[in-house]
């Protein structure tokens, strides 16, 4: 039982930091002299939409 939800604290954690490097290289290619300032803020941004997203999807029912 452990195993399975370390296996699902791994996966959520990894789409979610997979979420807040897609953020950062949209940012940093829109904006090239973007600040340190406004990359972390939109990289953690992106991780919390990205655990948000995973939280909804995993709490819609699996068909059998």
């Amino acid at each position: 039982m452990i195993v399975h939800e370390l296996n699902g604290l791994w996966s959520l954690l990894g789409i979610a930091l997979l979420c807040a490097f897609i953020a950062l290289l949209i940012c940093k290619i829109i904006y090239k002299q973007a600040s340190m300032k406004v990359l972390i803020i939109v990289a953690v941004i992106g991780f919390l939409l990205g655990v948000i997203g995973v939280f909804i999807y995993a709490s819609q029912a699996m068909p059998l």
